[in-house]
Order: structure tokens, then sequence, then C-alpha cells
């Protein structure tokens, strides 16, 4: 493909479904650019209670944070994915569509052109797709759960959905190339190409390639109308910062002229923090343990049911009026996949509208370096009161009788501390990232958000942005979904403003 009509940077969860709809739909000719990566061994990639395995493997960015002051000054990492699929390729899989508020902080930061019912539909386009499915098997201590919430009040129990086929973890290859015998006509239209983007190419002012590192050394890819950033909210500002866009005196510091200047670029960083509360279980005897087993093995080849097709974050739901998420596992949140001879379970809970806010920058030009991630968690006091009554109210819930008869302790935080202070010092040392970093790129209606209603990056011509980090705030729950849905509206939007 000598030059294509657009190059998108990233085959995660925005690029692969971008580029399927320019191809298949609008007769696009597309080269989708994606880091090369080392497969991790298929039985991870495959099983769903293995996706865990994923993280650190050759598969992972595993991007390091800065020392987090709120966070007992640790180092967290942020797991994102590197291969066809992205981050959805490493990650859980849970499918959990946009609430009313997702819909309506969307549509007021276009000026109503994303409206609810544009996102809805194009949510229901990729579900289509996709057809994400109910879980095949649920551990008891989520059946538990379950009956549990079903009394509470202002409480959304849900057991989520997976974007898994028949028990096992789907590849978003698969939009870009079915395993079909016989090709269809807009498979032909598509080329993937692995190397790692380093920067922009303009001619005329205009962008129109990117300049890649690849095994065989540096290339030039060119294209007809422009370039699509795809990479997400760490690899989009990223790539821009090192093309000259963002701010000045940042750039300046690594030796890169400006071009643009956007000082919205690599900030807004929003991110999850899922704080779990992990209990012990009054028997070993039902021990998850999704490892070894050859009757479940056998069971999930067979039935695609079992451990193996847990997701591990297999239910959770709302709470306190949307304020809180809840993930449920029945796992020792802090130590699997470590084996271990006793029988746990995790409720896990987080803030769904953190006000924290961190950013990101350059730790110099070079592509191969990690940006510095800093992430200001619980930096609002809002947030941590918000996570102490997460706690508080898991614990409430573990004490009804529905419990009582299940867990013999609470590990973590650990029962013995009760008051709010000793909640809050618990809360800085074990909460975890839930993998949900948004916002860095982020679309608005004022001049200085970096990216307009149609996903151009203000101020520039051929370039547009479609993945997570055009998010004007975080969402409620978990983003795959709704990222995926903007993927699907953009390229329509692409194709009339190319």
């Amino acid at each position: 493909m000598n030059q294509p009509d657009f190059i998108v940077v990233g085959a995660g969860s925005a690029g692969c479904v971008l580029t399927r709809r320019l191809a298949e739909e609008f007769n696009a000719t597309v080269v989708v650019v994606e880091a090369p990566s080392t497969p991790a061994p298929i039985g991870d990639r495959q099983r769903p209670a293995h996706w865990i395995k994923l993280l650190k493997s050759g598969e992972d960015w595993d991007f390091p944070t800065e020392p987090t002051p709120s966070l007992a000054k640790r180092r967290l990492r942020w797991p994102r994915g590197r291969g066809i699929g992205g981050s959805s390729r490493i990650n859980a899989m849970i499918w959990f569509p946009p609430t009313s508020r997702d819909l309506n902080r969307l549509a007021d930061a276009s000026g109503n052109h994303w409206s609810s019912d544009r996102i809805l539909t194009a949510l229901k386009s990729v579900e289509s797709l996709l057809q994400p499915e109910e879980p095949r098997w649920l551990s008891e201590p989520s059946r538990t759960f379950l009956r549990a919430a079903q009394s509470l009040q202002n409480a959304k129990p849900m057991v989520y959905q997976r974007l898994n086929r028949r028990g096992q973890r789907t590849s978003l290859q698969s939009l870009l190339r079915p395993n079909r015998e016989k090709a269809r006509s807009w498979e032909d239209r598509i080329q993937v190409v692995r190397g790692m983007a380093d920067r922009l190419i303009w001619t005329n002012e205009k962008v129109n390639g990117v300049e890649l590192l690849t095994e065989n050394g540096r290339a030039e890819l060119v294209s007809r109308y422009g370039v699509i950033l795809a990479s997400g909210a760490i690899g989009t500002p990223t790539l821009l910062m090192r093309s000259g866009i963002g701010c000045r005196n940042a750039l300046k510091e690594h030796g890169i002229g400006l071009r643009i200047e956007h000082l919205s670029v690599g900030k807004n960083l929003r991110d999850h923090l899922i704080m779990p509360v992990i209990y012990q279980r009054t028997s070993d005897a039902d021990r998850f343990s999704p490892f070894g087993d050859l009757r479940h093995l056998v069971q999930w080849q067979t039935l695609g049911s079992g451990p193996l097709s847990s997701n591990l974050a297999e239910c959770g739901g709302l709470f306190l009026n949307d304020a809180i998420q809840i993930h449920v596992t029945p796992t020792h949140y802090l130590t699997f996949p470590k084996e271990d001879s006793s029988a746990w379970m995790t409720i896990g809970a987080n803030v769904t509208q953190p006000q924290s806010c961190g950013h990101l920058q350059l730790r110099s030009a070079d592509p191969s370096e990690p940006p510095v991630i800093t992430t200001n968690y619980l930096d609002q006091q809002q947030d941590l009161e918000r996570s102490i009554q997460g706690v508080e109210y898991v614990r409430e819930l573990a004490n009804s009788g529905v419990f009582r008869d299940v867990i013999s302790a609470e590990i973590v935080p650990g029962a013995k501390r009760i008051t709010r202070e000793a909640i809050a010092r618990s809360v800085e040392r074990y909460s975890q990232t839930l993998y949900h970093p948004i916002g860095t790129c982020a679309a608005g209606n004022h001049p200085e958000d970096a990216v307009d209603h149609r996903f151009r990056l203000r101020n520039s011509s051929g370039l547009w942005i479609v993945d997570g980090s055009v998010f004007p705030g975080i969402t409620v729950g978990n983003p795959n979904a709704t990222i995926m849905s903007l993927a699907w509206m953009a390229a329509e939007e692409i194709t009339e403003s190319r």
C-alpha cells in the first residue's frame, strides 16, 4: 500500500474499531501502526483467568508512575497493552456501557454534537460487531455478593459482560483480519505495520505522515488525507510532544522546537484508584485456583466454563448513587496469581468521579524512554473521604447475614483499623490503579481544549485524535465501551472532514 488514505497510529480498542469502519463502510485505505511486542504464552492470552499473567509480559508497556505523596510515596505500575488490541489485549475485558452521566458530559463537551442518542447508536453498532457475552461461570464469592447486594438501596449490582467468545478471550485483531478462508474486499484496504511512532511528518503545514523506528531502522509513512492518533492517554500526548505540540518551555528542555502550542496536552490526567478490602474465607476447600487443574482445563476447552473462564473481576456494580463502583474477585487482590493454600475474597471499591488530576510530560525526546507520569491520586481531600466511605460501605455489606458464614477474617485493611484515620492510612498504602487513565488531550468547545467535536487537533490540519485521551472527564465505570463507541462515530466525522 504505497500511499493510504489514512495512517492510524495505535491498534488498540479505538484504532481497531475506527480502522474497520473506515475500510469497510467508507472504502478508505488505512495503514495501522502498532509497536512491536513479544507475545505472551497462548494459554495466558486465551484463558480469561490468566489475564493477570499478561501484566509485565512482552505485551505490556508497564509504565512506572512517579512516587505519589498521598500513596505513602509509592510508585505504581501502569499496565498498557502493546500489540494489536492495545490494552484490551491484557485487561479483564469488562464491557461497561456509558452511563447517563457519561453521555451528558460528552454531549456538553461537544456542544451536543456527540449527542446521547448518537453515542448509544454507535454503542449498539459496536456491540453487534463484538457481541460481548455474559459469563459462563461465577465463583461462590461472586454469587454471595450478588445475593447480599439485591436488598441494598441506591445500588446497581451487576454481573459484568465481557469481550469473550464462548468463554475465551476475544482478540480485536479479528476486526482487522477475520479468521476466514476467503478474504473480504475491505481486508485488502488495511495494512498493519509494526514499529514505534517517533514523530509526525508535515508537508506544507499539514500532517500527512509519521516517522517510525523499526527493526530495520527509521522509516517514513505518508498518507493522502492525514494521520489519526489512537495510542491512548499516554502514547498520544507523548507523540504529540515529540512532534513539537505542547508547552513551549517543556519541549525546549528536550531540544524540541515548538510547532503548535497546546498547553492542555498531557494535562487533565485522571484514573480510577481501587481500594481492595480483602477477606479470608471460612472454607479452604472452595479455594479459587485456575492454574494446573486438568479438570478445569477440560471444562473450559469443552464448555467454555469453569474457573478458567473467570475474568477475576466477575461482578460488582455502582453504589451510593453511582459514587462508588465495586469489583468482586475470588482472590487475594494484592498477591494473586501467587499460589496460596487459603481461600480469599476481595471486594474492591473505587471512587467513580475522582477530582484529583495528574499530568504527564516527556522524560526525554527518545521514544523508548517512558514518560514522567505524575498521578496526584487523592490530591483532593474529597477523593480520600469518598475512598474511606467506600471501605465503610464494603464492611457494612460484608457484615450482613449472607456473608457471616463464608468470611472468617478481614485481612486488609484489617479488623482493628476502625477509625477513619486508620482507614485513610490503609487507602494510602494499599490502593492500586484500576487501569483507566484518560483525558490528556481532552475534547471540548473552548479554544484551549486540544481536540474539537470532529476529533481534530485544534490549530492543525490533517491530524485527528480518537482514543481515551479525548475524554473531558473520567467515565463512571470502565471506559472501554465508551472509547469504542466514540471511535465508531469518529470514522464518519473524519471521512466528512478530511
